[in-house]
């Protein structure tokens, strides 16, 4: 008895542009994940890990490409010290998630010493995941490690970026980011700088950070029949 030939060469054919593109996705997805930059967390009693930070692009990094939603300059001055520091936001073309950019410029400075650390502040714990800077940006001066804060002591969530060299007069730092899964954002986080011959701290100024979620329609309709069945019961007694 014979069988048609027509089925199984025809549909492996067909198959092979599919399998092609899901090993593609899948290189893709293996290349940017080791990419990442994993931040350690501290492991108690210790308050905070350190994590060191290469530097990256976006051609190694093809997930970061996207659209600036915001771009804020915030002016700085403490201890003979002025510059600023520019804040931007980025959607991610692929995923639609947001990172978070920041610069620093300093203008001008009395000490010897310039910006060598931005501390961040309220940014949310589960946020602190994914940080690094980019190579392929404006500014020179790169920050080496990210000092993650255990959410024991900072339950806000808190990250310092630490420079080896300063920020000096003239100079800029690179972009330097956290990538996040967060989808809508608030002007709801801290930073302020450390720099100077003593190290001392800056003024607090507010920066951008994923918005907290509000509550969902189902858990709003839930709590308008709760207080409907309180005052039911109010009226009864």
């Amino acid at each position: 008895m014979s069988h048609p030939s027509f089925p199984l060469d025809r549909a492996f054919r067909s198959f092979r542009p599919l399998a092609a593109a899901l090993a593609a996705s899948l290189t893709l997805l293996a290349h940017t994940g080791a990419q990442a930059v994993a931040l350690t967390e501290p492991v108690s009693p210790a308050n905070f890990a350190d994590t060191a930070l290469p530097g990256t692009t976006a051609a190694a990094r093809p997930e970061l490409a996207g659209t600036v939603l915001e771009d804020v300059i915030t002016a700085f001055s403490f201890e003979g010290i002025t510059g600023t520091v520019q804040n931007r936001v980025v959607r991610e073309a692929g995923s639609g998630t947001l990172d978070f950019y920041w610069k620093i410029n300093v203008d001008r400075m009395e000490p010897t010493v310039g910006v060598s650390a931005f501390r961040l502040t309220d940014f949310g714990y589960g946020n602190l995941t994914d940080a690094d800077w980019r190579i392929d940006g404006l500014g020179s001066v790169a920050p080496d490690t990210a000092r993650l804060f255990s959410e024991s002591g900072q339950p806000g969530g808190s990250i310092n970026f630490l420079f080896d060299s300063a920020v000096n007069a003239g100079s800029q730092s690179r972009f330097f980011f956290l990538r996040t899964t967060a989808t809508t954002y608030s002007q709801s986080a801290s930073f302020d700088l450390l720099g100077g011959p003593g190290q001392a701290l800056s003024p607090v100024y507010s920066t951008f950070a994923p918005a907290v979620p509000e509550p969902g329609a189902h858990a709003l309709v839930f709590t308008g029949l709760a207080a409907v069945a309180l005052l039911a019961r109010r009226r009864r007694g």
